[in-house]
């Protein structure tokens, strides 16, 4: 197979090929066709065809693979079901934010929060991306959260913090659990966000006990509250009670109910908060030319 090259000579204005005719050049593969004797039937006069499939010509005069509408568009190497944007450093960049309401210290909440991040950011680099987690602990903007509550002003710090919701790619949601649903230090901060915070966004729900017959919270509670929030929320949700944590004065028996271990069930929770966040990018494209400034804006304006 060798390429060649076949070209396309318009009629100059006396209805004669000159070398003021617009020639077009267009490259195909295949083996090399010597150019034709003499005129092709049905073309139109001052009209000359060279090189691979010139005996491809219709009667139309129109050249094979020129078209009505121009030459033919070939797909790029990433296909056209793929987007470009995902293929750069700034497209592969993921923002996960791990919001938790724990208030003791050390606490389970946090703990779990922070793995469930790791689990997250190691779920996503193994898919190509460059992830960056946040954990953004409640209990500091507790006063702020509830003066907010009331009709208060926004404090800078609790503006930063649904700032950064509002910019992730993923959160990931711990809260304690308080009278069989999610504390009130949680559900608060997520009563002052404004609408459409969490739209379309993954959200990984997680809760924590002192028992594992608080385990049906995270779809009790935080998956209706999610849910309502428009946001998208992982079919798995992590609960992690004391014993899972080593902390439970008494034998557990999680492992003769068939439970998994707390840190299998975290590592399948962060792979399936990763996957939503590669079919569903919460962030709009950026695109590289967005900064060009039009040749006419830098030219001085005629008068």
């Amino acid at each position: 197979m060798t390429q060649t090259t076949r070209s396309v000579r318009g009629a100059s204005a006396g209805g004669t090929t000159g070398g003021g005719g617009e020639e077009v050049r267009l490259s195909a593969t295949g083996p090399a066709v010597p150019p034709p004797a003499g005129p092709l039937p049905g073309l139109e006069p001052g009209i000359q065809l060279a090189g691979a499939q010139a005996l491809e010509a219709p009667a139309s005069g129109v050249p094979a693979g020129v078209g009505p509408r121009g030459p033919e568009v070939v797909v790029g190497e990433y296909g056209e079901s793929s987007d470009a944007y995902d293929h750069t450093q700034m497209g592969r960049f993921a923002r996960v934010v791990a919001v938790h309401a724990g208030i003791g210290t050390p606490s389970t909440s946090a703990m779990l929060a922070e793995r469930l991040g790791e689990a997250t950011r190691g779920a996503l680099e193994a898919r190509s991306r460059i992830a960056s987690v946040t954990v953004l602990a409640l209990r500091p903007l507790a006063g702020d959260i509830a003066l907010a509550a009331v009709g208060g002003p926004v404090s800078t710090e609790l503006q930063e913090a649904i700032d950064a919701l509002a910019a992730a790619d993923a959160v990931i949601a711990v809260s304690p659990v308080f009278q069989a649903s999610y504390s009130g230090l949680f559900k608060s901060f997520f009563d002052v966000l404004p609408e459409g915070t969490l739209r379309a966004a993954p959200v990984l729900m997680g809760a924590t006990a002192g028992t594992a017959r608080h385990s049906l919270v995270t779809e009790s509670a935080l998956r209706p509250l999610f849910a309502y929030l428009k946001a998208i929320p992982t079919t798995l949700a992590v609960f992690a009670a004391s014993e899972d944590f080593g902390a439970s004065w008494e034998t557990s028996g999680a492992a003769d109910e068939g439970v998994a271990p707390l840190g299998e069930r975290i590592e399948r929770a962060g792979e399936e908060l990763a996957g939503l966040v590669e079919r569903f990018p919460r962030q709009a494209p950026v695109d590289a030319m967005s900064d060009f400034t039009p040749m006419e804006a830098l030219l001085p304006t005629r008068r």
